[in-house]
């Protein structure tokens, strides 16, 4: 049985005023409509009802906790922006003959990459609730962690697992960002399948390096390769944070993300040549 207070309020009202039940459903769920097909899936659960979907609905973020949001990705764009030319001519000068190209290059994307996404998620947290553009920036902020995936990825596979290996992931990582991106531009869907695609292409993406850890293993060294775990480790441990509902749960996984990103920035930064 639902523990929404909410969600039987309406109920009793309807039957005391002789209201259908999909006209309960409607009012039931209005709000429930404009929250993103990730959150339902990770911070709602759906029970039958009468034929219905109840939907128990997750705690609203409150003022502070946004704040905290806000601050927690906010430091860190302003980290990786600044920190995005001394890391270019850092692999520049580290870089061996026939790579001062691909290595600056591929340091850049990454750093560019994982800065679009804490400065979409700084503002998207930063928005008022009732602004109309604030589900609009919803989407770009779970846009830009397809891009920051396949950012961090590019340098790896260019410069450390190289080859045909090397090249097929990261062809393979930009193809899911194009997929991604407009699946979740274009998706309006609130179902639970949508939320599954959505999950499925980030955790597709984000372990796909398994398919050639030897080949990792056998071209990096030991720091950078247990840094990349590390980092891969602590994003998919802020994922079972967002699905808890815990008060500044949301905070938590953001400061795993912000202590993935730096992993990856360390190996990729100072460790990789």
């Amino acid at each position: 049985m639902s523990n929404n207070k909410a969600f039987w309020r309406v109920w009793l009202e309807g039957r005391k005023s002789g209201v259908s039940s999909d006209k309960f459903g409607e009012s039931a769920s209005g709000k429930a409509e404009n929250q993103d097909s990730l959150d339902l899936g990770l911070e709602a659960l759906a029970v039958p009802e009468k034929g219905n979907r109840v939907l128990f609905r997750k705690r609203p973020q409150t003022f502070g906790e946004e704040i905290g949001n806000s601050i927690t990705h906010g430091v860190m764009a302003i980290f990786t922006l600044g920190m995005l030319p001394y890391a270019a001519i850092r692999s520049y000068i580290n870089a061996p003959a026939g790579m001062k190209v691909i290595d600056p290059l591929g340091v850049s994307i990454f750093v560019i990459c994982i800065f679009l996404m804490f400065i979409s998620s700084t503002i998207y947290h930063a928005m008022s609730k009732a602004s109309p553009q604030k589900e609009v920036m919803h989407r770009i902020d779970h846009i830009m962690i397809y891009f920051a995936i396949a950012g961090t990825y590019t340098p790896i596979c260019l410069s450390v697992i190289g080859g045909k290996w090397g090249i097929g992931l990261c062809v393979a990582q930009w193809v899911l960002v194009i997929g991604g991106t407009l699946f979740k531009a274009l998706a309006f869907s609130k179902s639970a399948i949508s939320y599954i695609v959505s999950v499925s292409i980030y955790l597709l993406m984000g372990w796909m390096v398994v398919l050639c850890f030897p080949v990792l293993w056998g071209a990096a060294n030991v720091v950078t390769f247990w840094l990349i775990v590390a980092g891969g480790i602590c994003y998919t441990g802020g994922v079972v944070c967002f699905a808890l509902k815990f008060k500044f749960h949301h905070m938590v996984w953001h400061f795993l993300v912000d202590f993935g990103a730096l992993c990856h920035f360390i190996a990729i930064v100072y460790f990789m040549r």
